[in-house]
């Protein structure tokens, strides 16, 4: 039995992933305590991009519409030579699973403010800025905080470090880092365009792959933009980031008279991640639990998945539906997950880094030659899903024609889903497997095709298109379990296959045995003992 404690979760660090973590855990119903030792929001932009599937997550967050509106979309990104001429263009017109465009572009400060007054305003959400945590201990039973000032210990059931690079809650826990072996310095710059001054001929996004001076540049919505500079030939990064040197750079583009400097300062590329993201009631979330290279614009929107897949497993404990050895779960979701992304941001990283000329010649005539382009990366989970065709990978979120066009989540919220688009298979289902469902909080519904003037069936929804139905249907499967954070947990066919995806979900969630997808016998619960 659990000692008593002030809180359900106590959340070190109140940037945008402890912000968005705060938010989901207190719309549903837990209490949540924020401790953050700045008095207020950092008022100057650091990251720029969303991608779909955080906005995906904002939906659960209740401010996707809000956000949408202070946002751009990014749908040109260019590889640039040295006289800027076009390389190689990478579309970001593909059709997403999520429902939202591939890529955004914001101005940090615009957005931030949303999710802040977003957190405040959540039942259950309390924020203490201005307070500096000093300890953080696992009792076992709960977890103990204690501020600086000589304040009582503060109690939780469990503790997030979201506290950044430099995570105090990741120290104390004493959980190591792997250096998977990128480092690179560049100059970031922001600006605001004056009034009634030239709009810059600047991209959503351009990377300037000159090996003497490789470059970044974005659009990022209404008068902002920013440039990045990598540090080269050893120059001192300090003197680097001072105005006088920054402006010649900038001057292809913008001058003294046309914009001014927000913001000029130098920034070292990691590529690390945590030997582990949860160590009995202490876990880790965003840069405490990994740092990668911004080349792929994924830093906070990993930070966002965290907190996604965070909520729906930390719900599961909190209500008694699963022991605490679910949380393993969490770091063998996530982290095999962001490690690619990692992998793949160094890789990109390393072609834009090139500084030898005739590597980078090579690597610009492999572009050249280049006819097709990359399908888009999006890597499978580490666990918790029973290999197939969609197991692990980003279920598709069709339009709700029978509730205005909506998005499917709007209508059915983030929870454990089963969707059909045949209802007989769910007429089939024995009594156990209806329990199951129940005790699991799945919510469950029918996706017709059918024309929205036609009356769907009870409990049915109406898809606007047929995006849905191709989707199941190029797997061979009449049914989808869909997790809280949007990952496909299983696919299949028939009432049959269902009743025993049902087990596997309720072995999984309860850890009456692990699930190890994508492993040797992957697709199949091991039997045995669950490892803690």
């Amino acid at each position: 039995m659990e000692a008593a404690a002030n809180y359900d979760l106590a959340i070190v660090g109140y940037g945008p992933v402890g912000q968005t973590l705060a938010t989901l855990l207190g719309r549903q119903g837990w209490s949540v305590l924020v401790l953050d030792k700045q008095a207020g929001l950092y008022p100057l932009p650091r990251a720029c991009h969303l991608d779909h599937e955080a906005m995906r997550i904002l939906q659960a967050m209740g401010i996707s519409e809000e956000i949408n509106a202070a946002i751009v979309p990014a749908r040109e990104y260019l590889l640039l030579r040295a006289d800027l001429s076009v390389l190689s263009n990478l579309p970001r017109g593909w059709e997403t699973p999520s429902g939202w465009e591939s890529s955004y572009h914001f101005y940090q400060p615009d957005i931030e403010d949303i999710f802040d007054a977003t957190a405040k305003s959540t039942p259950g959400v309390t924020v203490r800025q201005s307070t500096n945590v000093r300890t953080v201990s696992d009792l076992g039973d709960r977890v103990a905080l204690t501020p600086d000032g000589g304040e009582e210990p503060i109690y939780a059931r469990f503790l997030v470090g979201a506290d950044g690079a430099n995570s105090l809650v990741r120290e104390q826990a004493g959980i190591a880092r792997d250096d998977l072996g990128f480092e690179a310095t560049w100059v970031v710059v922001d600006v605001e365009m004056k009034d009634g001054a030239k709009v810059p001929d600047v991209p959503d996004t351009g990377q300037v792959l000159d090996p003497a001076q490789p470059s970044h540049m974005a659009w990022l919505g209404g008068d902002h933009y920013r440039w990045e500079f990598m540090i080269v030939d050893s120059a001192d990064p300090v003197e680097a980031a001072k105005p006088e040197n920054v402006w010649p750079k900038l001057r292809r583009w913008i001058t003294e008279d046309t914009a001014t400097l927000l913001r000029s300062t130098t920034y070292t590329f990691h590529s690390l991640v945590a030997s582990t993201f949860n160590q009995g009631r202490i876990l880790l979330a965003g840069d405490a639990a990994h740092l990668m290279p911004p080349f792929m614009g994924q830093g906070m929107i990993s930070g966002m998945r965290d907190a996604m897949t965070l909520s729906w497993m930390l719900n599961k404990v909190l209500k008694g539906t699963a022991p605490i050895e679910f949380m393993d779960a969490y770091t063998e979701s996530r982290r095999p997950h962001v490690t690619e992304y990692i992998a793949e941001s160094v890789r990109v990283g390393q072609m834009v880094c090139e500084t030898d000329p005739a590597k980078a010649a090579e690597r610009d005539r492999k572009l050249e030659a280049q006819t097709e382009a990359n399908p888009p990366f999006q890597p499978q989970l580490g666990a918790g899903f029973v290999d197939g065709p969609l197991g692990g990978r980003l279920a598709v979120q069709p339009r709700i024609a029978s509730s205005k066009g909506v998005l499917l989540d709007n209508v059915l919220g983030s929870s454990l889903t089963l969707l059909t688009v045949r209802p007989e298979v769910l007429d089939g289902l024995s009594r156990s497997a209806k329990r199951h469902l129940e005790l699991l909080d799945v919510s469950v519904a029918t996706i017709t095709g059918q024309p929205a003037e036609a009356s769907p069936g009870a409990g049915s929804l109406v898809e606007q298109g047929s995006r849905f139905a191709d989707w199941l249907g190029a797997a061979d499967a009449d049914w989808v379990v869909v997790r809280p954070d949007a990952y496909v947990f299983d696919a299949g066919k028939g009432t049959e296959a269902l009743e025993e995806s049902i087990d596997k979900l309720l072995a999984y969630v309860t850890r009456r045995s692990p699930l190890l997808a994508g492993k040797e016998g992957a697709g199949e619960l091991m039997g045995g003992a669950v490892h803690a």
